[in-house]
């Protein structure tokens, strides 16, 4: 049985990483070492975790806490945990979702089944507030899955090329070797780490693929976006868009296509 690195990125999470924590250790599948990090949460996450680990030492192959004293965003968080994982393959998940008992064992069946794929699960959406916008994110997921339905590798990356189609939670199980290849998470797109990631990995020849199922609870919130917050996802994005994935459109004949979003991109990087 190979083992798996299952990372939980924690941050002002101390409400919610409990359930999360619970989830991963009433996994059937068994051969789990549970690394969770955290990125200096203001609030009570770290002692939370402390709790807890006192409680459960001993019910997974190994459990660690990481810290840090300084915030790095996501990417930075995820590699602080990388130092320490030793699994075949790695699951990321955040401490405010929760997976199902077996998603693990699903997960592993899948990619055992397909060495070349990486597999994309459905996810269960849910939220605490009253006021959530639950069908924009039913729509992004249901082409999530549209995408990973697709068979032609060719036909898929290029969709991935022309916009992010994975929904974080539904995937980000990888094989370790090829996370370890491409030197882990960059931390030049401090804001977000999975489309980075897919693409690279995606350019390395995997695929994507569907268990059509839901495994992954995946919590949403109704709290809007500010400008300044929704500018700076924009610039991060444009960032990746002018150092990486113009050129692997090009590589993929995606020419015209390039220059149309390179306009769109050149207007972002004029504001403030």
């Amino acid at each position: 049985m190979k083992l798996v690195s299952v990372i939980v990125l924690a941050y002002r999470s101390e409400e919610t990483i409990v359930q999360t924590l619970d989830s991963i250790r009433n996994q059937t599948y068994k051969n789990i070492e549970l690394i969770i990090t955290d990125d200096c949460s203001p609030d009570n996450t770290v002692e939370t975790v402390q709790t807890w680990l006192a409680n459960h030492q001993g019910e997974l192959s190994k459990i660690q806490l990481v810290t840090t004293q300084q915030n790095t965003g996501i990417p930075g968080n995820i590699n602080r945990a990388l130092k320490y994982a030793k699994g075949d393959y790695v699951k990321l998940i955040a401490a405010d979702d929760y997976m199902t008992k077996d998603a693990i064992s699903e997960y592993v069946k899948f990619s055992e089944k397909n060495p070349k794929a990486i597999p994309i699960a459905k996810v269960h959406l849910f939220s605490d507030e009253k006021k959530v916008d639950f069908a924009s994110a039913e729509k992004y997921c249901n082409r999530c899955y549209e995408f990973a339905s697709e068979t032609d590798y060719k036909k898929q990356y290029r969709m991935l090329l022309k916009q992010n189609c994975i929904v974080a939670p539904s995937g980000s199980f990888y094989p370790m070797d090829i996370i370890r290849k491409l030197g882990g998470y960059d931390e030049n797109y401090r804001w977000f780490e999975d489309y980075p990631m897919n693409l690279k990995v995606m350019h390395e020849g995997y695929r994507c693929g569907l268990i059509n199922r839901e495994l992954v609870w995946y919590r949403i919130s109704g709290g809007s976006v500010t400008a300044s917050q929704q500018m700076r996802l924009k610039k991060t994005e444009m960032k990746l868009f002018f150092r990486e994935r113009m050129f692997y459109m090009m590589q993929a004949g995606m020419g015209w296509e390039a220059v149309k979003q390179s306009k769109y991109w050149a207007q972002i990087a004029m504001k403030k």
